[in-house]
């Protein structure tokens, strides 16, 4: 009985021998990964001293977790499942965060899963990516940031949701891309957002109701794009946008009500398009509107109260278009501002022609106390027609010039048809186009003959202005705002702006009456 319990004995000591070292052949390299996981775990993304890492970011502090501003630079490939973007853990208290690429393809993806990773996180940059497009719900539930910086990273296509649900962001810029197109729901729940840039990319198209979801938007930047057309539900929605910026564009023409849905719009800049039609109704229900912008354009014309919508107006640049003209009704609905010292209304470098439409200019020059308004007055130019100049001006020896280009054609390339329908209001417009390209085919002929110096207009006496083809009525409607305009009453001294002008219409309608009365009595005593 011994023997057998001391042969156990010895059987179970030599089982335990063989079992001891493979259990500890198993528990060393487990033990090896615990340590390998938590070296990784805590390397500092602030500071990496592998030489040829593709990233290095330099922080305002590289102490672990103190870091709350990080600038990452990308010098090579940076795949999605890259180590790196695990070490973001030993900082995650930062709260701006930006990526600036320094070599070309080396990240073509937003890194969604380290923002949503980084919950104190307030501002995200990219730059020099090439992220080609935002692909749906990239920037998706991010309720901590306020704002997004994607300027200069190639990107053609924004696609639906894109960015959606982030009700703390303010600013999205994205600037200096390759958009080519806006489509609706791209934008969606922002409830924040206010300001909006897309400056600098290749936008043709705005799809109608493509801002819908953005109602406390408060500036949209699109200037430098290739927009043709905008209508009225193009804005639909910005209920509560102050600053439209559609400038160096390719838009041809402001239909009726086109901004309407901008009823707080504040400032509208227009400039460096192709606009050579402006509907008497475009600006209506502009009642806020206080900056209007116009310059560089094709402009030869306006409507007579195309600021009727819009009475804020107190600054008002009409500068290098081709307007031959500007009455005062273009001006009645906001003439009283232009007395404010805060105004502005410019007008030089069009094509004025010296002609008694144009009096009106002489009263608002002398009784405004805005002196940069009257300086910039005192700086137009207009064309003295050489067959209705007077005898007297004439003797003035005013210096001949080769005319200028007054009108700018409009060759049949420049034609679009964008698929978009205007309001039948202004089915005149194509019309206007045409008649003023026929005007225009012969116009260098004619220029000769009509126009023999440019002259300042202020150098030129009041009643000496020829008045070529006018009627009565537009005579009175352009020249006598204080009898005809009640409600267009400029300065305080209650004095005529008009002088011999004035005196010769009503001397005519005094002959008339007259008249009317000597054939009433002899019709009454026959």
């Amino acid at each position: 009985m011994r023997q057998f319990l001391y042969t156990s004995l010895i059987l179970q000591l030599l089982l335990i021998i063989l079992l001891v070292p493979s259990s500890l052949a198993v528990s060393r390299p487990r033990g090896k990964k615990k340590i390998v996981a938590k070296e990784a775990k805590e390397m500092n993304i602030c500071d990496v001293q592998a030489q040829q890492a593709p990233m290095y970011c330099y922080c305002n502090n590289n102490g672990l977790q103190n870091a709350t501003n990080a600038n990452c630079w990308v010098m090579s490939k940076l795949e999605r499942d890259d180590p790196m973007w695990g070490y973001f853990t030993s900082q995650i208290h930062l709260k701006e965060l930006t990526f600036t690429v320094r070599q070309i393809d080396s990240l073509d993806y937003v890194p969604s899963q380290l923002l949503h990773q980084l919950k104190n996180l307030h501002t995200v940059i990219f730059q020099y990516a090439k992220f080609h497009e935002i692909v749906e719900h990239t920037f998706s539930n991010l309720v901590g940031i306020v704002k997004i910086n994607l300027n200069r990273n190639m990107i053609v296509t924004l696609h639906k949701n894109a960015f959606e649900n982030m009700r703390n962001l303010t600013d999205i810029n994205l600037d200096e891309n390759r958009i080519s197109e806006i489509n609706r729901d791209t934008f969606v729940n922002l409830p924040s957002l206010c300001k909006l840039y897309l400056n600098r990319n290749n936008i043709s198209t705005v799809r109608d109701k493509a801002f819908k979801h953005l109602s406390l938007l408060q500036e949209l930047e699109l200037s430098s794009n290739q927009i043709t057309s905008i209508t009225h539900d193009t804005f639909y929605g910005l209920r509560n946008l102050q600053r439209l910026d559609l400038r160096n564009n390719q838009i041809a023409m402001i239909g009726k009500r086109n901004f309407a849905e901008m009823p707080e719009l504040v400032e509208l800049e227009l400039d460096q398009n192709i606009i050579t039609y402006i509907s008497e109704k475009a600006f209506d229900g502009m009642h806020n509107l206080q900056k209007l912008r116009l310059s560089e354009n094709l402009l030869m014309k306006l409507p007579q109260d195309f600021l009727a919508g819009a009475p804020g107006v107190y600054f008002l640049d009409l500068r290098e278009n081709n307007l031959k003209t500007m009455t005062f009704d273009n001006i009645k609905p906001i003439v009283t501002n232009l007395y404010s010292t805060n105004s502005h209304f410019y007008l030089s470098d069009n094509e004025l022609i010296c002609d008694c439409k144009l009096a009106w200019i002489w009263g608002l020059r002398n009784e405004t106390k805005n002196t940069k308004l009257r300086d910039a007055l005192e700086e137009l130019t207009c064309f003295l027609e050489n067959n209705n100049a007077t005898q007297k001006i004439n003797n003035e020896g005013l210096g001949k010039i080769q005319p200028p280009a007054i009108a700018k054609e409009y060759s049949a390339d420049n034609s679009r048809d964008d698929g978009n329908e205007y309001e039948a209001d202004d089915s005149s417009y194509n019309d206007e186009i045409d008649e003023n390209s026929s005007s225009n085919s012969n116009f260098y002929d004619k220029i000769s003959s009509r126009m023999c110096c440019i002259k300042h207009l202020f150098e030129l006496k009041l009643e000496e202005l020829p008045c070529p083809e006018l009627s009565r009525e537009d005579l009175m409607a352009s020249e006598q705002p204080s009898s005809r305009h009640e409600n267009a009453r400029v300065g305080s001294s209650g004095s005529s702006w008009f002088s011999s002008s004035s005196i010769s219409v009503q001397t005519d309608q005094s002959v008339l009456v007259t008249f009317s009365l000597l054939l009433l009595s002899i019709l009454l005593f026959t």
